[in-house]
């Protein structure tokens, strides 16, 4: 009886090791989607800015099967901060206040506690995946010109890409303060571990209210 018992959990186990990419996809594809900044008032995004944060970047790991379904069980309601859509590309994602694992896995992630939308450099941390239409994947294919729009839901930011390049993970100044105007999206320049980090930079156009 054991011997059966055990083949079944043998089983089990390989099918889950063989299934588990393909899952993990399908839970951040899920977070994504379903913690949208849409269904929070502007006033909950405001409030949720003033919270404190964590930075700490050398915590972070590259997601694990078990961190996200970890996170897929979470509440990100008070983390959210507003939202990120570039249209070409597919992207329209939750903006979430600090870098950390499980934020990563739900969407894109403020770098400094200091930012402002529309003021100086406001970086912006994502994930790029296996499934490069998750996430930040699709910067991979982001063009000068490209329209990236960030709202907090009483304003649009609205930015247009003017320069894209792949720096060392080392070159950390890309998301110091500036005193022009901009955005910088920062991911992997593959889905797996690499040192180096793909740096897409818009310059903002103009502001419009919600």
């Amino acid at each position: 009886m054991w011997r059966k018992i055990l083949i079944v959990v043998l089983i089990t186990a390989g099918l889950l090791m063989i299934a588990s990419p393909f899952l993990k996809e399908r839970l951040i594809g899920f977070l994504s989607t379903n913690n949208n900044s849409n269904r929070l008032t502007a006033a909950q995004l405001d409030k949720n800015n003033q919270r404190d944060a964590s930075y700490d970047f050398r915590a972070i790991q590259p997601p694990s099967f078990y961190e996200t379904v970890k996170s897929s069980m979470g509440d990100y309601s008070r983390s959210i901060i507003g939202q990120i859509q570039i249209k070409r590309l597919g992207i329209k994602l939750p903006i979430l206040k600090g870098t950390t694992t499980s934020h990563l896995l739900v969407g894109a992630t403020t770098m400094r506690p200091d930012q402002e939308m529309g003021k100086g450099n406001y970086p912006l941390a994502g994930h790029h995946m296996r499934r490069e239409s998750l996430l930040f994947g699709p910067l991979m294919h982001a063009k000068l010109g490209d329209k990236v729009v960030i709202t907090n839901l009483k304003k649009d930011y609205i930015y247009k890409v003017i320069e894209k390049k792949v720096v060392r993970e080392t070159e950390g100044n890309v998301i110091d303060q500036t005193k022009d105007r901009r955005i910088t999206l920062i991911t992997c320049d593959k889905p797996t571990r690499t040192p180096k980090r793909l740096i897409v930079i818009g310059k903002l156009l103009g502001v419009t209210n919600h």
